[in-house]
């Protein structure tokens, strides 16, 4: 990758042996996967923000050891229901459950603690920072004492600083940053900049990522790239992942399932060719039944 940080497409091909020993890094860092059942379920949410009825009823599933895509057009809802689904924003009427527990009144950083972590459709990353300190901020929960113990530099604060600095890397190393890592995050590209944003979301120690529209900004090619980073991480690491992106395409050729909402309403579930069928779908992008 170029300094600049601009990528290269990537291939399907397997993990290269730096990339696996990374992977294994990350995996041992990482709380226990979820490996059955389901770890985030909405039901029957409704929203309303004054006179407009943002959400009307909408449910949703994240199976563990998933990747689900949510998809709609502009205005549909789908920024609404994740932030009802993160703890952003209270839904008037309906329940949200994260990992077997009612979490609906629950604020978002008791969500976070339960394993839910989130990225933003617009950065959020440090960008006087370098790559590798907007990684680290990311596990500031995961280094015990606080700024004392860390001046005093007591034992288990160094190790666990230690810990954190080599996960960091690892997770650089995956996300294709590794050349990046004293580079100003102000300085490169915006795909890098999301990609930052994505690995400061792993650093948290996640069994839930929830990724609204990390390609956006972003051309096609890039958009292409950043998507099959994350189907691989979240494979080979078994986190659930639940993806918002406007690149329709690129959601039906990677998630395992799709969610379609359309006026606050979900309007189609289920494998991705099942939901690109749907005249309701077709209707809700294009104006016209998939039959006509």
């Amino acid at each position: 990758m170029a300094a600049n940080g601009q990528t290269a497409v990537l291939t399907t091909a397997d993990w290269t042996e730096g990339e696996l020993a990374a992977l294994e890094t990350v995996e041992d860092f990482l709380p226990d996967q979820v490996r059955e059942g389901t770890v985030l379920r909405a039901t029957d949410v409704h929203k309303r923000f004054g006179g407009v009825q943002a959400l009307r009823g909408a449910s949703i599933e994240v199976p563990a050891h998933s990747f689900v895509g949510l998809i709609g057009p502009n205005g549909s809802g789908k920024s609404t229901l994740f932030d009802v689904l993160n703890g952003f924003t209270t839904p008037d009427q309906g329940t949200v459950e994260a990992f077997g527990q009612d979490v609906t009144r629950k604020q978002a950083w008791d969500r976070a603690k339960l394993g839910m972590s989130r990225t933003f459709q617009a950065n959020h990353i440090d960008l006087d920072l370098t790559v590798l300190d907007n990684l680290l901020a990311g596990a500031y929960l995961n280094v015990r004492g606080g700024v004392v113990a860390s001046v005093l530099g007591f034992p288990a604060v160094r190790a666990d600083q230690k810990r954190a600095n080599e996960v960091a890397r690892a997770v650089a190393r995956l996300l294709d940053l590794e050349p990046l890592l004293e580079v100003r995050a102000g300085s490169l590209n915006f795909g890098a900049q999301r990609r930052i944003e994505i690995g400061r979301s792993l650093m948290s120690r996640p069994r839930l990522l929830l990724l609204d529209e990390p390609s956006a900004g972003m051309d096609a090619t890039e958009a292409s790239h950043l998507l099959m980073l994350v189907k691989r991480l979240q494979t080979d690491l078994g986190l659930a992942v639940l993806l918002i992106e406007h690149f329709v395409r690129m959601v039906l050729d990677n998630c395992g399932s799709v969610t379609a909402i359309a006026a606050g309403q979900i309007i189609a579930s289920g494998p991705p060719d099942v939901v690109a069928a749907s005249a309701a779908v077709q209707t809700a992008y294009l104006g016209v039944s998939a039959d006509a």
